[in-house]
């Protein structure tokens, strides 16, 4: 695969990295939501004297929790039992050729 260098900008950070050419929109987009957390939270937190560290701390525990939280909303178990059904069908095929 292509390996491309980009740079990504989160709060005050920015952050050189290289990755695959296809993954590159998937950081980008990452990296905007961090941002869009942190203008939150520095938005609501105003009057506080935060740290950068502590805003950002606050932003990635944010959407670290709603990945888990779709982790554990998805279930695999249809889609397992799907693929059991097929490769039984296809077995069952195979063996009366």
């Amino acid at each position: 695969m292509d390996k491309v260098n980009i740079n990504i900008q989160i709060g005050e950070y920015k952050h050189p990295l290289v990755v695959n050419k296809d993954e590159e929109p998937v950081y980008r987009e990452a990296a905007r939501l961090i941002n869009d957390r942190l203008v939150a939270y520095q938005t609501k937190y105003r009057v506080s004297k935060l740290t950068p560290y502590f805003v950002l701390s606050f932003a990635v525990l944010d959407l670290v929790a709603q990945y888990v939280r779709l982790q554990r909303d998805t279930n695999v178990q249809p889609v397992q039992e799907a693929i059991r059904a097929l490769a039984d069908e296809i077995e069952s095929f195979n063996l009366e050729r």
